[in-house]
């Protein structure tokens, strides 16, 4: 009996052990997956960075569209599309996809600004400095937002007030 006792605790600690080794073998494939992925998105992002300032907006769209297949959270992607859209002069669209980008990153200080520009190009200035000003909560020091906020004081005839924000 002591035998078969032994012989069985014997060959449950090798099935645990197995079973162990093949979790952490997946564990790993997972990691290394993922670390595939994030480059491979990364790298994709920049091209479409690229392709946006060759001005190859919809190719841009389409290159945002399949990282957003591998990566459907990918803040990056989502503000890229936006930026695309709002190129094309698409602004309603552009807005969507900065609404899109703030839900998964509320504090995305790109998205913040870009939404802010898309609103002045539909000549909401007002509503723009309410999320350039939501940009420099976030980053007193962020010379983009700065910048388009003193534009769009500019353009409500607000001129020292713009300049103001144009000269931090």
């Amino acid at each position: 009996f002591i035998d078969f006792l032994a012989v069985t605790i014997f060959l449950i600690l090798i099935h645990i052990c197995i079973a162990h080794s093949i979790f952490q073998i997946k564990h790993v494939e997972a990691i290394s997956s993922q670390t595939t992925n994030s480059t491979l998105v990364s790298e994709m992002i920049q091209e479409g960075n690229l392709l946006i300032n060759k001005s190859q907006y919809e190719d841009a769209i389409k290159l945002y569209d399949q990282i957003l297949k591998i990566d459907p959270r990918s803040v990056e992607a989502v503000n890229g599309k936006g930026l695309a859209f709002n190129k094309l002069g698409r602004y309603d669209d552009a807005i969507t996809w900065f609404d899109n980008a703030l839900k998964i990153e509320p504090t995305f200080i790109n998205a913040l600004n870009n939404k802010g520009v898309a609103l002045a190009n539909l000549d909401k200035f007002e509503e723009a400095i309410i999320w350039f000003d939501k940009a420099i909560k976030i980053d007193p020091n962020f010379v983009e937002a700065l910048y388009n906020k003193g534009g769009a004081l500019a353009e409500l005839g607000k001129y020292d007030e713009a300049a103001m924000w144009t000269n931090k």
